[in-house]
């Protein structure tokens, strides 16, 4: 891994835990997203921590936080009383904050998402491997939006054109849309298409004529599959 500066700041390594976790927020987490779509190595990189986290809370059950604990969060904060008065008691209620935050939200078995407190949009990503292993290209979707964007990535012969697919636990796949034949592909799913997408589910690429599938299921070989995820 490179240690070039970035916006992600000096320590990717720790970017794709705190991506992992959940933990980023405004433009810190829409950077990380941003290098998920041009550093595949970075996106393998989120995947394997949320690998490696998911298994640290087996052991715990979830828990809602107490009515008072949401209440103060929800709370708007109190005008400032003086520039220098206590300082020590105002970061050490603070970290008090964060600490309860932490052990009253971590999730239990299947590991939940963070709220993210001032960012509506709820984000899914997916780590889509080359079936030969040689590569492994990110794909990120904005469901409230529905943009969907993947970067380019040799899946299809000349002549031929790569289709995305999303097949769900009945293991039929629905098509998604056609990747571009260059550069980024970036398409607007429907309401219902994100409906059915949910975590877990899997992501395919197949070679199909120019145009697509003729029959509307996968006519050629699978060239790229990865699960879906909430980001």
């Amino acid at each position: 891994m490179t240690t070039e500066p970035s916006d992600l700041g000096p320590d990717p390594d720790m970017t794709a835990a705190e991506l992992a976790l959940g933990l980023l927020e405004g433009d810190e987490r829409a950077a990380a997203l941003r290098r998920m779509l041009a550093d595949p190595a970075f996106a393998r990189e989120v995947e394997g921590w949320r690998e490696r986290l998911g298994g640290l809370f087996d052991d715990y059950r979830e828990v809602v936080a107490p009515d008072a604990v949401a209440a103060r969060l929800a709370a708007p904060a109190a005008p400032a009383q003086s520039r220098n008065r206590w300082p020590i008691l105002a970061l050490a209620t603070a970290l008090a904050a964060t600490i309860a935050l932490f052990f009253v939200m971590r999730p239990g078995p299947a590991p939940l998402p963070i709220p993210q407190i001032g960012q509506p949009h709820t984000m899914m990503v997916a780590s889509l491997m080359m079936t030969d292993k040689s590569a492994s290209v990110p794909a990120v979707i904005d469901m409230t939006t529905g943009e969907m964007s993947i970067p380019h990535a040799d899946m299809a012969p000349a002549g031929k054109s790569a289709q995305l697919w999303m097949i769900g636990g009945d293991g039929v796949p629905k098509p998604m849309g056609l990747l571009a034949a260059s550069g980024t592909s970036r398409m607007t799913l429907a309401s219902d298409q994100r409906r059915q997408l949910t975590d877990g589910m899997t992501l395919a690429v197949s070679v199909e004529p120019v145009g697509g599938s003729p029959t509307g299921k996968p006519t050629g070989p699978v060239v790229a599959s990865g699960k879906i995820s909430l980001a």
